[in-house]
């Protein structure tokens, strides 16, 4: 049974002389929860203790949040005003505890749902989690870097993780213990960055920024390919000439910087080019 109006009350009326009469209205108002439902419970810990501030949420079907609350010290929640649904999901999470799987249920109007449920520590809740953004010297980030972290264990490095950074220079070291660490960034072409890292609080959560450096000689690039004759056959011992273009691209200038001679399968090779637009040109002798 429901009520159909919130309970009204009159304003305060004073009798003050002998056979005194006074009139006290009341205006109802319908009751704001009879056409919703509501969802209560207790959260407990796997040892049934009451769990407090716990977030407990109220999702659609497609995950979307609706509602949600926190539990009180005695574990316990009310969340009210909730729309009718045929399906709609219950989920829970506290900070050191593990997310739980949603529970799916349906609600009708003045229907009061009980969900009581039980949430997990995390085990690995005493763990920290080390992330790291990293940068060329123009701010720009640098993805595809090699980002490691070695542990120091007696004076000697102990490597612990490794990962590679995303599109926008990020990367994540989750489970990592309390300690001394080493933390490396390595990528073809910069210097090798490193920083010293101290996980001193359990549960951590530390954020790094690291600035990479271009390196004069690992920057530079390679040029190889194949000399081969007219009839597909490779060319061993031919004289190849690097030269690099530079000027107007109507009217390119070329000036020879490199040369060396092809070796079996007809293959050359320049090592150490710095930046630059550049063109080959091959022959061999009688």
């Amino acid at each position: 049974m429901s009520d159909l109006y919130k309970l009204g009350q009159s304003k305060q009326g004073n009798l003050e002389n002998v056979g005194e009469e006074i009139r006290l209205d009341v205006q109802l108002d319908i009751d704001p929860f009879l056409n919703t439902g509501s969802v209560t419970g207790t959260i407990t810990d796997p040892d049934g203790n009451p769990v407090s501030e716990v977030l407990v949420k109220i999702l659609d079907n497609n995950n979307n949040p609706l509602y949600h609350t926190l539990t009180d010290d005695t574990g316990f929640y009310n969340i009210s005003d909730i729309v009718p649904a045929s399906e709609l999901r219950f989920s829970m999470i506290k900070t050191g505890y593990l997310l739980n799987d949603t529970t799916s249920f349906s609600i009708v109007a003045g229907q009061t749902i009980t969900i009581n449920a039980t949430i997990h520590p995390d085990p690995n809740a005493e763990l920290s989690t080390i992330t790291a953004h990293i940068y060329d010297e123009l701010g720009n980030p640098l993805e595809g870097v090699t980002a490691s972290i070695s542990k120091i264990v007696a004076g000697e490095e102990i490597p612990y993780a490794v990962t590679t950074t995303n599109e926008y220079g990020q990367c994540v070291f989750t489970k990592v213990e309390l300690g001394s660490y080493i933390g490396r960034a390595t990528k073809q072409g910069y210097h090798t960055t490193m920083i010293e890292i101290q996980v001193t609080q359990p549960g951590s959560i530390i954020n790094l920024t690291g600035i990479m450096e271009i390196s004069p000689t690992t920057s530079q690039g390679t040029i190889n390919g194949i000399i081969q004759d007219d009839n597909g056959n490779p060319v061993v011992g031919a004289v190849v000439i690097l030269y690099e273009v530079t000027g107007d691209p109507e009217n390119p200038k070329l000036t020879p910087i490199r040369y060396t001679r092809t070796i079996s399968g007809g293959a050359y090779l320049f090592g150490d080019v710095p930046q630059g637009k550049y063109i080959v040109k091959a022959n061999k002798e009688q």
